[in-house]
């Protein structure tokens, strides 16, 4: 077990070092960095002193809710940190250090115990789950394929060392020994991703700028694609409005251009820059909003948002502000003070 928890440690170091040095500057690799430091702290609480170790059991019963926001930043189209997902992290780990520090021992079942132990070991186990869906729920959008592969391949490694090491601590059904080889055998398959240099497998979403054209740019995994038929084929259609679509799939536009998901992907991808479809489908949207906004001052923001795509309201709004910076209404107002 010694063996296992110092080479998961230097690992770890490791990892952590590759991590601030590349992406220390995103909220990203930050939490990346927290998660890190929560195995560590679970590697070395048994060899602590007493208050030491209580200190580092407070850290490391982080873990699933930092995993949980680690899924969020570098997957979630929009992340949700202060929602009620956000709330069940706090309350993972919250309760459980307050207890740890005034003596409300686990053993004894009580309401207080149920409320400081029971429930917060629960919602460990939900927010496994829940960084996990938001792996596989935006698996589809993402248009970088080795993104899309090594990114899922590395996340859903976390979750399951992630729930590798939170079982045996709360129910003792395997050896001490499990959640030690399992945090070497992530933080290894994590270096090796890492340190082949495969610094778009976790990190960053581009999101396009309607106020810069100039700022969306190629993946680094780009490779030379002519105006082929197909980069015509997808202007066309684009032109003639299909971007309007309720509910517009990357599968329905892979049909309509006659092409597999992949090629399609790689198509949005390494000719126009996109790292996500609803990036690239928003953006059309908003552009004709945004032309529709100036030359019809009478018609209803709402049958606009409707016309060029969107469900409800609420979505163009988020939709619009994300990409112009202002509500369609502060938009339509700016630019007709702009023509007087």
């Amino acid at each position: 077990m010694l063996f296992f928890a110092g080479f998961a440690l230097g690992c770890l170091c490791i990892l952590g070092m590759i991590i601030c040095r590349d992406f220390g500057h995103l909220n990203v690799g930050k939490a990346f960095v927290a998660v890190l430091f929560t195995g560590a702290m679970f590697l070395l609480q048994p060899m602590l002193p007493e208050w030491l170790s209580k200190i580092a059991r407070d850290i490391y019963t982080m873990v699933p809710a930092l995993f949980w926001l680690l899924c969020q930043l570098a997957f979630a189209y929009r992340p949700k940190i202060f929602s009620l997902a956000g709330a069940i992290a706090l309350y993972s780990f919250i309760p459980p250090a307050i207890a740890n520090h005034i003596g409300i021992s686990n053993q004894l079942y009580t309401e207080w115990v149920f409320l400081a132990w029971v429930l917060p070991s629960y919602c460990e186990y939900l927010l496994i789950i829940m960084g996990l869906w938001t792996v596989i729920t935006n698996w589809s959008d993402d248009l970088v394929e080795s993104s899309r592969q090594l990114r899922s391949a590395v996340m859903v490694g976390v979750g399951l060392s992630v729930l590798f090491v939170i079982v045996p601590m709360n129910t003792g059904w395997v050896g001490v020994w499990l959640p030690y080889l399992s945090v070497c055998v992530i933080s290894l398959v994590c270096s090796f991703f890492l340190l082949h240099g495969r610094k778009g497998v976790l990190f960053g979403h581009v999101h396009g700028d309607l106020q810069d054209e100039s700022s969306v740019k190629a993946s680094p995994e780009r490779i030379d694609i002519s105006e082929s038929n197909e980069v015509k084929s997808l202007h066309t259609l684009m032109e003639s409005g299909f971007y309007r679509t309720e509910h517009l799939t990357l599968k329905q536009l892979a049909d309509s251009l006659g092409l597999p998901e992949y090629k399609t992907r790689a198509l949005i991808n390494q000719t126009l820059g996109y790292r996500n479809f609803n990036d690239y489908i928003n953006r059309l949207r908003i552009e004709e909003a945004c032309m529709r906004l100036q030359q019809e001052p009478d018609t209803a923001i709402l049958n606009i948002s409707l016309d060029v795509g969107y469900r409800t309201l609420s979505s163009f709004n988020r939709a619009f502000k994300e990409l112009t910076g202002l509500s369609p209404s502060q938009y339509r107002q700016q630019q007709t003070k702009t023509a007087h």
